[in-house]
């Protein structure tokens, strides 16, 4: 038996007209005709096929990006199922002219979804739209924003709960049980767009889940107890006939890259710069759990293996040009340590406008920065800045071409901080490009070391393999 083909309507459906029995019923059909013609015109789709499609800034390859103005859902599986229905419709959007509109009811059978299918290689997935719930289910049901799927099974989905309107996140463990999470402590607000942003890695017990709401990171972990394998869909709408209701989705896109696989025995990086080890790491275990991760809005600090200087993976910070977003990595130095050494390999992808800069390297004292080095985004040369005892910043450039960009660079950096008499050396690609043993600043010790933004905005893509911190007591 042959499955009935989805529902996807364009416009409302006129009315059969009835039977007429007079000229003067005659009139009044023709009046309700010529009214009912006016209103379906008016409800009629007229979307924005030349609006440019949405972007962001997570890595991998783009699997769909779809505003929906070309006037229908043809870039996904749709199923409907019962009553249900996926319409594109212009009487909501948040770019462009259309979005889709998802409707179920309570109605035996009812469902609505959209699903894409993820190519085989590209497990890690990050899914990201807007979502507007104008009609919501019934009270202890839900209203499904994003569901990822392994084959047929779901794995983690993200969602509006109806009894208290908040947003949760629901991800299956290894051993088959649900682990449900609030995200949110108030509701999600119903009739307007909301942005909703999710990342999932299936890699047992370090699968990485992230949330992001309107711009604002929810939940991360690097150490979720999840399922071992791949996303192979992702889809939206609701799974169940119990979640009814009506969504509303524009601007979707869904990435996938190549998965990180952990292999904490893997050979860690070396160098012959003097001190102790104070943190050694080329993101083999498919975490940043050596470090203090500090994200802000829609900044990103993960582990990826789809762009490496070594072994299966590497780190990558990713900010936009968006309000607070922000990314970084940090160590604490030991107390009392006369220098400290640091070592690692970059590979920027995207950077910011003209006037703002990528960070390398930026050496603190308690919160105060006194020294760093950056790639100047209007000549994409190599500069240092140096916090001056006086609370000024004086800079050197040290390089008189621009550092490519997507190519790996191999920079080092070593500070001693000692007041005016403060030491500084800096490699880029094995070459040293600057050598005092005078240079002139405020602090006595280093007591950090950042890897990423210091603040906002300093959009950028950042990958970050083979980093070694030392201090020479």
């Amino acid at each position: 038996m042959t499955a009935p083909a989805p529902k996807i309507a364009t416009t409302a459906p006129a009315p059969k007209p009835t039977a007429t029995a007079t000229s003067s019923t005659k009139a009044t059909a023709k009046t309700a005709a010529k009214a009912t013609t006016q209103a379906a015109a008016a409800l009629a789709t007229v979307c924005k096929p030349l609006t440019a499609r949405p972007t962001n800034t997570f890595p991998g390859t783009t699997v769909v990006a779809d505003n929906f103005e070309s006037g229908n859902p043809s870039k996904w599986t749709v199923n409907t199922g019962g009553n249900g229905t996926a319409a594109i419709v212009s009487n909501a959007f948040v770019t462009g002219a259309c979005s889709t509109h998802l409707h179920a009811t309570t109605a035996l059978g009812s469902i609505a979804t959209l699903t894409k299918t993820i190519p085989a290689g590209l497990g890690q997935v990050y899914a990201d739209g807007f979502f507007d719930v104008q009609t919501t289910a019934v009270v202890a049901a839900v209203n499904a924003y994003l569901q990822f799927y392994m084959g047929t099974t779901r794995i983690a989905s993200v969602y509006r709960n109806t009894t208290d309107g908040r947003l949760r996140l629901e991800a299956l463990t290894s051993t088959g049980t649900w682990a449900r999470t609030k995200l949110t402590s108030t509701a999600v607000t119903t009739g307007r767009w909301h942005h909703i942003q999710m990342h999932v890695l299936p890699n047992g017990t370090t699968s990485a889940l992230e949330i992001w709401l309107d711009g604002v990171r929810l939940y991360h972990t690097n150490n979720n107890d999840g399922r071992t394998g791949a996303v192979t869909s992702v889809s939206t709408g609701n799974e169940f006939t119990s979640q009814q209701g009506d969504l509303y989705l524009d601007n979707l896109i869904i990435k996938g890259q190549a998965q990180v696989t952990s292999n904490c025995n893997t050979a860690v990086p070396t160098n012959t710069f003097p001190g102790q080890v104070v943190v050694v790491d080329g993101f083999e275990c498919g975490n940043l759990a050596k470090w203090t991760v500090h994200t802000m809005g829609d900044g990103a600090a993960t582990v990826q293996g789809a762009t490496v200087h070594s072994g299966p993976d590497a780190a990558r910070l990713a900010t936009s040009p968006n309000s607070k977003s922000m990314a970084n990595l940090s160590h604490a130095i030991p107390a009392g340590s006369t220098g400290v050494y640091i070592d690692g390999w970059f590979d920027i992808t995207a950077i910011g406008p003209v006037g703002n800069d990528v960070p390398y390297f930026r050496f603190f004292t308690g919160a105060t920065r006194f020294a760093d080095i950056y790639r100047y985004n209007s000549t994409g040369a190599l500069w240092l800045r140096v916090l001056n005892p006086a609370g000024t910043n004086s800079y050197a450039r040290l390089t008189k071409t621009a550092v490519t960009v997507s190519a790996w660079h191999h920079v080092q950096m070593h500070v001693a901080a000692n007041g005016a008499a403060t030491t500084l050396q800096i490699w880029l690609d094995g070459v040293q490009v600057y050598n005092s043993s005078a240079v002139s600043t405020s602090p006595t010790s280093t007591t950090s070391v950042m890897l990423g933004s210091e603040h906002y905005p300093q959009p950028a893509s950042i990958n970050i393999d083979d980093v070694i911190v030392k201090s020479v007591p």
